[in-house]
Protein backbone atom coordinates (compact mmCIF):
# COMPACT_ATOMS: atom_id res chain seq x y z
CA UNK A 1 0.00 0.00 0.00
CA UNK A 2 1.57 3.03 -1.00
CA UNK A 3 1.40 6.24 1.44
CA UNK A 4 -1.33 8.05 -1.02
CA UNK A 5 -3.75 4.80 -1.02
CA UNK A 6 -2.98 5.17 2.86
CA UNK A 7 -4.16 8.72 3.52
CA UNK A 8 -6.88 7.86 0.94
CA UNK A 9 -8.11 4.78 2.97
CA UNK A 10 -8.06 6.35 6.03
CA UNK A 11 -11.79 7.46 5.80
CA UNK A 12 -13.21 3.89 5.41
CA UNK A 13 -15.11 2.14 8.92
CA UNK A 14 -14.42 -0.72 10.27
CA UNK A 15 -15.80 -2.55 13.18
CA UNK A 16 -14.86 -1.49 16.67
CA UNK A 17 -13.86 -4.09 19.52
CA UNK A 18 -13.75 -4.56 23.30
CA UNK A 19 -10.92 -4.15 25.74
CA UNK A 20 -10.75 -4.53 29.26
CA UNK A 21 -8.27 -2.72 32.33
CA UNK A 22 -9.44 -0.64 35.66
CA UNK A 23 -13.20 0.27 36.12
CA UNK A 24 -14.25 3.87 36.48
CA UNK A 25 -14.24 2.92 40.31
CA UNK A 26 -11.09 1.38 40.49
CA UNK A 27 -9.49 4.68 38.40
CA UNK A 28 -10.47 6.93 40.83
CA UNK A 29 -9.72 5.10 43.82
CA UNK A 30 -6.03 5.66 44.06
CA UNK A 31 -4.83 3.29 41.94
CA UNK A 32 -1.26 4.94 40.03
CA UNK A 33 -2.25 4.98 35.92
CA UNK A 34 1.49 4.87 35.37
CA UNK A 35 1.12 7.53 33.18
CA UNK A 36 4.35 9.53 33.14
CA UNK A 37 4.84 13.30 31.67
CA UNK A 38 7.11 14.20 28.87
CA UNK A 39 6.97 17.10 26.34
CA UNK A 40 7.66 16.72 22.51
CA UNK A 41 10.37 19.42 22.10
CA UNK A 42 7.70 20.84 19.07
CA UNK A 43 6.08 22.70 21.59
CA UNK A 44 8.59 25.22 21.88
CA UNK A 45 9.48 25.76 18.17
CA UNK A 46 8.77 29.13 18.26
CA UNK A 47 10.91 29.97 20.31
CA UNK A 48 13.50 27.51 19.17
CA UNK A 49 13.09 28.85 15.93
CA UNK A 50 13.26 32.64 16.42
CA UNK A 51 16.00 31.58 19.02
CA UNK A 52 15.15 32.73 21.61
CA UNK A 53 16.01 29.12 23.24
CA UNK A 54 18.32 27.21 22.55
CA UNK A 55 18.18 23.36 22.74
CA UNK A 56 19.25 23.25 26.16
CA UNK A 57 16.58 25.75 27.77
CA UNK A 58 14.10 23.81 26.23
CA UNK A 59 15.50 20.76 28.31
CA UNK A 60 15.81 22.75 31.00
CA UNK A 61 12.29 24.22 30.84
CA UNK A 62 10.89 20.54 30.60
CA UNK A 63 12.53 19.50 33.78
CA UNK A 64 11.57 22.25 35.37
CA UNK A 65 7.82 21.44 35.41
CA UNK A 66 8.58 17.62 35.89
CA UNK A 67 7.99 16.47 32.35
CA UNK A 68 11.29 14.63 32.00
CA UNK A 69 10.10 12.40 28.84
CA UNK A 70 11.54 14.13 26.23
CA UNK A 71 10.16 13.61 22.28
CA UNK A 72 12.48 15.25 19.76
CA UNK A 73 12.06 15.67 15.79
CA UNK A 74 15.74 15.28 14.76
CA UNK A 75 15.24 17.89 11.45
CA UNK A 76 14.65 20.42 13.47
CA UNK A 77 16.96 19.72 16.76
CA UNK A 78 20.25 18.25 15.87
CA UNK A 79 22.71 20.38 14.13
CA UNK A 80 23.88 18.58 10.41
CA UNK A 81 21.60 16.29 10.65
CA UNK A 82 21.40 13.09 9.49
CA UNK A 83 25.48 13.55 10.03
CA UNK A 84 25.56 13.79 13.92
CA UNK A 85 28.73 14.01 15.25
CA UNK A 86 30.06 12.41 18.26
CA UNK A 87 30.46 15.35 19.80
CA UNK A 88 27.00 16.51 19.35
CA UNK A 89 26.08 12.92 20.46
CA UNK A 90 28.37 13.41 24.16
CA UNK A 91 26.63 16.99 24.25
CA UNK A 92 23.07 15.60 24.04
CA UNK A 93 23.90 12.82 26.85
CA UNK A 94 25.58 15.20 29.37
CA UNK A 95 22.17 17.87 28.90
CA UNK A 96 20.06 14.50 29.51
CA UNK A 97 22.34 14.06 32.53
CA UNK A 98 22.01 17.56 33.81
CA UNK A 99 18.20 17.45 33.43
CA UNK A 100 17.62 14.42 34.71
CA UNK A 101 15.39 14.37 31.26
CA UNK A 102 14.69 10.79 28.93
CA UNK A 103 15.36 10.11 25.52
CA UNK A 104 11.83 8.94 24.71
CA UNK A 105 10.41 9.42 21.80
CA UNK A 106 12.20 10.28 18.25
CA UNK A 107 9.81 11.05 15.30
CA UNK A 108 10.34 9.79 11.93
CA UNK A 109 9.71 11.21 9.04
CA UNK A 110 9.50 9.22 6.43
CA UNK A 111 9.48 11.36 3.07
CA UNK A 112 8.32 9.65 0.08
CA UNK A 113 7.81 12.66 -2.21
CA UNK A 114 11.58 13.32 -1.37
CA UNK A 115 12.81 12.38 -4.62
CA UNK A 116 11.83 14.27 -7.81
CA UNK A 117 10.87 11.40 -10.14
CA UNK A 118 9.47 8.87 -8.02
CA UNK A 119 7.51 8.35 -4.83
CA UNK A 120 10.25 5.97 -2.76
CA UNK A 121 10.06 2.52 -2.98
CA UNK A 122 9.13 0.04 -0.22
CA UNK A 123 13.02 -0.81 -0.44
CA UNK A 124 14.02 2.60 -0.53
CA UNK A 125 11.41 3.40 2.53
CA UNK A 126 13.00 0.39 4.61
CA UNK A 127 16.33 1.78 4.20
CA UNK A 128 15.34 5.38 5.63
CA UNK A 129 13.43 3.98 8.32
CA UNK A 130 16.85 1.40 9.62
CA UNK A 131 18.68 5.07 9.05
CA UNK A 132 16.81 6.68 11.58
CA UNK A 133 16.22 3.59 13.69
CA UNK A 134 20.50 3.66 13.66
CA UNK A 135 20.32 7.38 15.39
CA UNK A 136 17.61 6.84 17.49
CA UNK A 137 19.50 4.26 19.07
CA UNK A 138 23.05 6.17 18.84
CA UNK A 139 20.82 9.03 20.97
CA UNK A 140 19.33 6.65 23.44
CA UNK A 141 15.77 6.65 22.72
CA UNK A 142 13.58 3.91 23.22
CA UNK A 143 10.57 4.81 20.62
CA UNK A 144 10.30 5.91 16.97
CA UNK A 145 6.98 8.04 16.03
CA UNK A 146 6.16 7.30 12.67
CA UNK A 147 3.63 9.44 10.89
CA UNK A 148 0.61 8.27 10.08
CA UNK A 149 1.38 9.09 6.27
CA UNK A 150 4.09 5.88 6.78
CA UNK A 151 3.09 3.17 4.40
CA UNK A 152 2.06 0.11 5.81
CA UNK A 153 4.02 -2.17 3.96
CA UNK A 154 7.58 -0.30 4.94
CA UNK A 155 6.52 -0.72 8.80
CA UNK A 156 5.79 -4.35 8.12
CA UNK A 157 9.10 -4.92 6.49
CA UNK A 158 10.94 -2.90 8.87
CA UNK A 159 9.46 -5.15 11.74
CA UNK A 160 12.68 -7.57 12.01
CA UNK A 161 14.87 -3.83 11.68
CA UNK A 162 13.23 -2.69 15.00
CA UNK A 163 13.65 -5.88 16.54
CA UNK A 164 17.37 -5.66 15.73
CA UNK A 165 18.02 -3.01 17.19
CA UNK A 166 15.34 -2.71 20.12
CA UNK A 167 13.58 0.08 19.28
CA UNK A 168 9.54 0.40 19.17
CA UNK A 169 7.73 1.89 16.22
CA UNK A 170 4.64 3.47 17.29
CA UNK A 171 2.20 5.30 14.44
CA UNK A 172 0.68 8.15 14.80
CA UNK A 173 -3.70 8.04 15.01
CA UNK A 174 -3.75 11.54 13.65
CA UNK A 175 -7.35 13.34 12.64
CA UNK A 176 -8.97 13.22 10.89
CA UNK A 177 -8.45 9.56 11.08
CA UNK A 178 -10.83 7.54 12.64
CA UNK A 179 -10.28 6.17 15.33
CA UNK A 180 -12.09 2.82 14.69
CA UNK A 181 -11.45 2.86 11.18
CA UNK A 182 -9.96 0.34 8.54
CA UNK A 183 -6.29 2.13 8.57
CA UNK A 184 -6.06 1.58 12.30
CA UNK A 185 -7.58 -1.99 12.15
CA UNK A 186 -4.67 -3.07 9.99
CA UNK A 187 -1.81 -1.39 12.27
CA UNK A 188 -3.88 -3.52 14.83
CA UNK A 189 -4.07 -6.86 12.86
CA UNK A 190 -0.15 -6.75 12.15
CA UNK A 191 0.86 -6.32 15.92
CA UNK A 192 -1.71 -9.20 16.42
CA UNK A 193 -0.39 -11.46 13.27
CA UNK A 194 3.15 -11.00 14.18
CA UNK A 195 2.70 -10.95 18.08
CA UNK A 196 5.86 -8.06 18.19
CA UNK A 197 6.65 -6.33 21.13
CA UNK A 198 8.21 -3.66 18.63
CA UNK A 199 5.44 -2.16 16.87
CA UNK A 200 2.58 -0.42 18.05
CA UNK A 201 0.49 2.99 18.56
CA UNK A 202 0.58 6.83 18.78
CA UNK A 203 -2.58 8.08 19.65
CA UNK A 204 -2.54 12.22 18.97
CA UNK A 205 -5.37 13.63 21.35
CA UNK A 206 -6.03 16.20 18.64
CA UNK A 207 -8.82 13.24 17.66
CA UNK A 208 -10.56 14.17 20.44
CA UNK A 209 -11.36 17.62 19.49
CA UNK A 210 -14.32 18.86 20.30
CA UNK A 211 -15.01 22.69 19.10
CA UNK A 212 -13.29 25.56 17.96
CA UNK A 213 -10.59 26.88 20.34
CA UNK A 214 -9.97 29.80 22.01
CA UNK A 215 -6.47 30.49 20.15
CA UNK A 216 -8.39 30.32 16.79
CA UNK A 217 -11.01 32.42 18.45
CA UNK A 218 -8.85 34.90 19.15
CA UNK A 219 -6.92 34.91 15.95
CA UNK A 220 -10.64 35.33 14.08
CA UNK A 221 -11.01 38.48 16.24
CA UNK A 222 -7.23 39.51 15.56
CA UNK A 223 -7.81 39.12 12.01
CA UNK A 224 -11.25 41.14 11.77
CA UNK A 225 -13.22 38.11 11.11
CA UNK A 226 -15.20 38.22 14.24
CA UNK A 227 -16.08 40.88 16.86
CA UNK A 228 -14.95 40.33 20.77
CA UNK A 229 -18.63 41.07 21.81
CA UNK A 230 -20.19 38.50 19.33
CA UNK A 231 -17.56 36.15 20.29
CA UNK A 232 -18.84 36.28 24.33
CA UNK A 233 -22.00 36.14 22.85
CA UNK A 234 -21.53 32.77 20.92
CA UNK A 235 -19.51 31.06 23.82
CA UNK A 236 -22.17 31.80 26.67
CA UNK A 237 -24.98 30.68 24.19
CA UNK A 238 -22.70 27.32 23.92
CA UNK A 239 -21.29 27.31 27.74
CA UNK A 240 -25.36 27.72 28.86
CA UNK A 241 -26.17 24.76 26.26
CA UNK A 242 -28.67 27.13 23.97
CA UNK A 243 -29.81 25.56 21.07
CA UNK A 244 -28.19 26.44 17.96
CA UNK A 245 -31.02 27.65 16.60
CA UNK A 246 -32.09 30.05 19.05
CA UNK A 247 -27.97 31.29 18.87
CA UNK A 248 -28.93 31.46 14.93
CA UNK A 249 -31.56 34.13 16.12
CA UNK A 250 -29.55 35.95 18.44
CA UNK A 251 -26.91 36.91 16.00
CA UNK A 252 -29.53 37.51 13.40
CA UNK A 253 -30.49 40.34 15.98
CA UNK A 254 -27.41 41.82 15.80
CA UNK A 255 -26.74 41.52 12.16
CA UNK A 256 -23.87 38.93 12.73
CA UNK A 257 -21.71 38.54 9.69
CA UNK A 258 -21.47 35.31 7.47
CA UNK A 259 -17.55 35.04 9.00
CA UNK A 260 -19.63 35.72 12.66
CA UNK A 261 -21.99 33.28 11.24
CA UNK A 262 -19.10 30.20 10.75
CA UNK A 263 -17.59 30.78 14.00
CA UNK A 264 -20.71 30.39 15.21
CA UNK A 265 -20.95 26.75 13.19
CA UNK A 266 -17.73 25.78 14.28
CA UNK A 267 -18.07 26.15 17.89
CA UNK A 268 -21.32 24.65 17.91
CA UNK A 269 -19.99 21.47 15.69
CA UNK A 270 -18.96 18.35 17.28
CA UNK A 271 -15.66 17.84 16.05
CA UNK A 272 -13.97 14.96 18.40
CA UNK A 273 -14.56 11.50 18.03
CA UNK A 274 -15.97 9.39 20.72
CA UNK A 275 -12.98 9.05 23.28
CA UNK A 276 -14.51 5.63 24.54
CA UNK A 277 -13.07 4.33 21.13
CA UNK A 278 -9.59 4.86 22.61
CA UNK A 279 -10.20 2.13 25.11
CA UNK A 280 -9.67 -1.10 22.88
CA UNK A 281 -6.23 0.46 21.38
CA UNK A 282 -4.62 1.05 25.28
CA UNK A 283 -2.84 -1.62 25.22
CA UNK A 284 -1.01 -1.24 21.73
CA UNK A 285 -0.29 2.07 22.50
CA UNK A 286 3.38 2.84 23.74
CA UNK A 287 3.10 6.69 23.61
CA UNK A 288 0.59 9.18 23.51
CA UNK A 289 0.01 12.94 22.36
CA UNK A 290 -1.00 15.65 24.62
CA UNK A 291 -2.47 18.11 21.91
CA UNK A 292 -3.54 21.24 22.90
CA UNK A 293 -3.99 24.77 21.34
CA UNK A 294 -4.87 27.20 24.27
CA UNK A 295 -4.37 26.66 28.03
CA UNK A 296 -6.76 29.51 30.06
CA UNK A 297 -5.01 30.74 33.33
CA UNK A 298 -7.36 28.84 35.48
CA UNK A 299 -5.69 25.58 33.46
CA UNK A 300 -8.59 24.45 31.36
CA UNK A 301 -7.91 23.87 27.79
CA UNK A 302 -11.21 24.20 25.73
CA UNK A 303 -11.61 22.30 22.99
CA UNK A 304 -10.54 19.42 24.37
CA UNK A 305 -11.82 16.89 27.55
CA UNK A 306 -9.02 15.86 29.26
CA UNK A 307 -10.97 14.75 32.15
CA UNK A 308 -12.81 12.39 30.38
CA UNK A 309 -9.53 11.25 28.35
CA UNK A 310 -7.31 10.89 31.25
CA UNK A 311 -10.25 8.47 32.86
CA UNK A 312 -10.64 6.12 29.74
CA UNK A 313 -6.49 6.12 29.85
CA UNK A 314 -6.46 5.18 33.35
CA UNK A 315 -9.78 2.36 32.87
CA UNK A 316 -7.22 1.09 29.55
CA UNK A 317 -4.13 0.68 32.29
CA UNK A 318 -1.80 2.54 30.01
CA UNK A 319 1.48 2.90 31.31
CA UNK A 320 3.69 5.20 29.31
CA UNK A 321 4.59 8.52 28.71
CA UNK A 322 1.55 10.88 27.57
CA UNK A 323 3.95 14.28 26.09
CA UNK A 324 2.29 18.13 25.98
CA UNK A 325 1.95 19.00 21.83
CA UNK A 326 1.64 22.70 22.01
CA UNK A 327 -0.21 23.48 18.03
CA UNK A 328 -1.12 27.40 19.78
CA UNK A 329 1.32 28.99 18.41
CA UNK A 330 0.83 27.64 14.67
CA UNK A 331 -2.47 29.30 15.14
CA UNK A 332 -1.86 32.81 16.61
CA UNK A 333 2.05 33.17 14.74
CA UNK A 334 0.92 35.67 12.28
CA UNK A 335 -1.57 37.15 14.43
CA UNK A 336 -0.20 38.10 18.04
CA UNK A 337 2.81 36.35 20.45
CA UNK A 338 1.95 32.99 22.09
CA UNK A 339 4.27 32.04 25.21
CA UNK A 340 5.20 28.31 24.53
CA UNK A 341 6.34 27.43 27.85
CA UNK A 342 3.63 29.31 30.17
CA UNK A 343 1.24 27.39 27.36
CA UNK A 344 3.44 24.22 28.31
CA UNK A 345 3.61 24.64 32.06
CA UNK A 346 -0.33 25.40 32.37
CA UNK A 347 -1.00 21.82 30.88
CA UNK A 348 1.56 20.15 33.19
CA UNK A 349 -0.99 21.79 36.07
CA UNK A 350 -3.21 19.94 34.48
CA UNK A 351 -2.12 16.48 33.77
CA UNK A 352 -0.65 16.71 37.51
CA UNK A 353 -3.98 17.47 38.83
CA UNK A 354 -5.77 15.07 36.81
CA UNK A 355 -3.51 12.00 37.34
CA UNK A 356 -3.27 12.79 40.78
CA UNK A 357 0.35 14.47 41.78
CA UNK A 358 -1.28 17.45 43.25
Amino acid sequence: MTRRELLKDMAAAAVVTNSGGLTASQAHSGISPKIRRGVSLYSYREEFYTRAMTLEDCLSEASSIGAFGIEMLPEENVPGFPNISSQWVDQWFAMMAKYGTKPVTYTQFQDTFLLRDHDFTVTEGVQWMERDLKLAKLLGFRNLRLLIGTPVDVIERSIPLAEKYDLRMNVEIHAPCPIDGSVVERWVSIIDKTKTKHFGLNPDMGLFNMRESSADRDKRICDGQLRRSVAALVDNAHASKLPVERAIVELNKIDATESEMAYLQAVYSPGGQDIQKLKPLVPYSHHIHAKFYDMTEDYQESSIPYDQIIQVLIEGGYDGYMVSEYEGQRIAQDAFETDSCEQVRRQHVMLKRLLGEV
